[in-house]
Order: C-alpha cells, then sequence, then structure tokens
C-alpha cells in the first residue's frame, strides 16, 4: 500500500455512471485525486437507486452508490443545455482529467469531444470509457459485462463440461476495465509531466477483458486442441487444481499446481502413491479419487488439518465469512461498509459518498458564479 497520495491536487470530471467509471475514478480518489462528479439535474447516475430488482432504496443513496462513490464531490449539470455545456468547459479548462462512459459520437454531438476540451486545455488527460471502443464494427451496440464476457470467449470456458456456461458473481468486464481505465490515467499523468501535454484515451470493457485471456489462450497455442469448459488447466483439468465438496455439503479449493504443493498436500492427507500422477494425462481417475477423500471429512476437519501445511488448500467462504475472515480483517480490505483500495493511502477512505449535487455551488463560485447565479440556472434546469 502507498504510503502517500501521489495523486493530490489533480483535478478528475467524472462523467461516468452505473459501475466501471465510477469504479476506475474511486481508484483515483483513493490516489489522492479530487473527483468531481458530474451528473444529469433530473436523475443523477442511475447507481443512486440501487441494481434493477431491489426495493426502493428511497434517497438515491444505494449500497452500491455508496461503494463506488465515496469522497467524490457531486455537481448537476445538464450537458444538453447551452449553459450547461458552457459550465462544462469552464471545468474542462481548470482540469487534469475528463473521464466519460458514453457511446461513441455523443460527446462530439454535445460539442464536448477531445477535440473541443483541447482547445480549452492542451494538458487534459481525456478518458472514453465504453463497451466496444471508438473503432470496430461493434462500436455503436449496447453492451454490458455480460454481452463482453460472452464475445471474448470467457463466458465458453467457465463452469462445468457437462453443463451450461456459467455467470460470474462479479462483473468482470466492469471492473477490469475500471481497472485498465486508471491505470491509463495515472500513465498519461506521468507522461504528460515529460512532455507538458494531454492526450487522448480510447478504453473498451470487451479489449479489457480480452486481455486477461493469458492462460487459456496459452493452452490454445500450445495444444492440439481447444480448451473445452471445464477442461483447461484452471477449470477442473487437474486434480491438484479443483474445488471438492466435504461431507458437510461446503467446499473447499485445492490450488496444489506446483509439485512442491502436491507433495505437502499428498504427505498431508497420507497418500504419498498420489506424488507421481500430478500430471498424468488422463486425469479423471485421481480427481475421483480426490473427491472421495475428501467427502469423508466436514470442512471444519479440512481447514484444521491444512491450517499449518503450505499446499495451497483453503475453504470456499461464503461472502458473510469473508468479510469475516482474520486475514481480510487484518488487512482493513472491508470495514464499516467501506471497501478499501489496495494500492490507495487510508486517509480519507471514509468519506461519505455526495448527495445528488451537493457540491453544486461550491464548484461553481470558483468558476466566479454567486449563489444567485446558481439559483437562477437551477430553476432553468441547468444545474
Amino acid at each position: 500500500m502507498l504510503s502517500s497520495r501521489p495523486l493530490r491536487g489533480m483535478r478528475v470530471l467524472d462523467l461516468t455512471h452505473l459501475a466501471p467509471g465510477p469504479f476506475a475514478s474511486l481508484l483515483l480518489v483513493d490516489l489522492g485525486a479530487e473527483v468531481i462528479k458530474v451528473e444529469d439535474p433530473a436523475f443523477g447516475d442511475p447507481a443512486r437507486y440501487g441494481l434493477p430488482g431491489q426495493s426502493s432504496p428511497g434517497e438515491g443513496d444505494s449500497a452500491l452508490f455508496r461503494l463506488l462513490n465515496r469522497g467524490k464531490k457531486s455537481i448537476t449539470c445538464n450537458l444538453k443545455s447551452v449553459q450547461g455545456r458552457v459550465i462544462m468547459m469552464q471545468l474542462i479548462a481548470g482540469a487534469d482529467v475528463l473521464l466519460e462512459g458514453f457511446r461513441p459520437g455523443v460527446m462530439k454531438r454535445l460539442g464536448l469531444d477531445y477535440e473541443a476540451a483541447l482547445e480549452a486545455n492542451p494538458r487534459l488527460v481525456y478518458a472514453s470509457l465504453s463497451g466496444f471502443g471508438q473503432d470496430g464494427p461493434c462500436r455503436q451496440k449496447a453492451g454490458h459485462d455480460l454481452s463482453c464476457m460472452a464475445l471474448s470467449g470467457w463466458l465458453d470456458l467457465t463452469g462445468a463440461a457437462d453443463g451450461a456456461p456459467a455467470l460470474s458473481a462479479i462483473p468482470i468486464a466492469d471492473m477490469a476495465s475500471a481497472l485498465w481505465l486508471a491505470l491509463a490515467v495515472t500513465a498519461a499523468l506521468l507522461e504528460r509531466e515529460r512532455t507538458g501535454k494531454g492526450c487522448y484515451l480510447d478504453l473498451a470493457m470487451l479489449d479489457s477483458v480480452c486481455a486477461l485471456m493469458a492462460v487459456p489462450v496459452a493452452e490454445m497455442m500450445s495444444g492440439s486442441s481447444l480448451p473445452q469448459r471445464g477442461d483447461t488447466m484452471l477449470t477442473g483439468k487437474l486434480a491438484c487444481y479443483n474445488l471438492y465438496q466435504t461431507e458437510d455439503g461446503r467446499y473447499m479449493s485445492l490450488a496444489a499446481i506446483e509439485p512442491r504443493f502436491w507433495e505437502s498436500f499428498c504427505s498431508a492427507v497420507g497418500r504419498e502413491d498420489w506424488l507421481s500422477r500430478q500430471y498424468e494425462p488422463e486425469q479423471r481417475t485421481l480427481i475421483s479419487e480426490v473427491a472421495d477423500l475428501f467427502r469423508g471429512k466436514p470442512r471444519g476437519y479440512w481447514v484444521e488439518l491444512f491450517s499449518n501445511r503450505d499446499c495451497c488448500c483453503e475453504p470456499v467462504l461464503t461472502l458473510e465469512e469473508a468479510a469475516a475472515h482474520s486475514q481480510i480483517q487484518a488487512r482493513g480490505l472491508w470495514r464499516e461498509g467501506i471497501l478499501h483500495c489496495p494500492l490507495g493511502s487510508c486517509e480519507g477512505a471514509d468519506a461519505a459518498a455526495p448527495r445528488l449535487g451537493e457540491y453544486t455551488a461550491q464548484v461553481l463560485a470558483e468558476l466566479g458564479y454567486t449563489l444567485e447565479d446558481v439559483e437562477a440556472l437551477r430553476s432553468e434546469g441547468v444545474v
């Protein structure tokens, strides 16, 4: 974890919503940046009102919104209005970074595209995050996390061999694209220190997932047949890297893929006869034997047995169990309703998520607007 906040003094204009962009700007908050979240006056970020199917959160402060937007400053601005665009260009002139998550072409139609922003601020790092990027045949298609997971080949490789592709409880494309975006922005700011100039960044959720596919792609390149669902190195092909049900219906994960970890595992369970079989071509019999072993005792027995063994065998925890786990508690990752960034300083991490438009008057005052000006803009639906 960093001991300081290296992006302190940087101002980020965040025009994104839901999960990918806001998670990226949250990482920038934890690295010290000031993030101004620009929201529509009528509704704001849809994440304020919870996930689809949830009961009404009431005041626009759903748990998801609070987790992804702590420490930011919310202002409201109608980008479809002439005065709203004027305000936006004034903000751009004094910003270091702009993040936008609209479909390609939307910002140009608003007169707020990179070329327009560049005239106001040549040092601006301007980042566009979209489902499929700014070019290519799918650029204008609607797409969410699941769409990108499907097109990347990830979904087809995930799940049991005799079953359908498995959905992920975590939106991998959303969160991966946020990580790539935060990395790209910090790298661009570093480059600006050398050149004095900003740049344009085109980030796509599909690209972000495809970039994570090194292991299955390596299998495809080196093998005589294509990797199949439930039969790749990391999805059930090997006995030493698998999931096993216990006597009480819980599960243990075994990740003893290196020989020394497999040796430690075999020694712990008294099955040294399995040592030479770790990478035998036909694994089904060995998998069945290891499965029988785990089914013979409850999860607690196996947790205790492997607690002091270096063999990468851990229980599959529920979310509630994970939150209470001693290692996660010791690292301060989940605390008092906050998910902490593993890189950023904890300084300011307890700051609340902003109310819709909470900082509008303050930020506009920096641009020279009086309280009377702000009230007039509110009455006109501009902010």
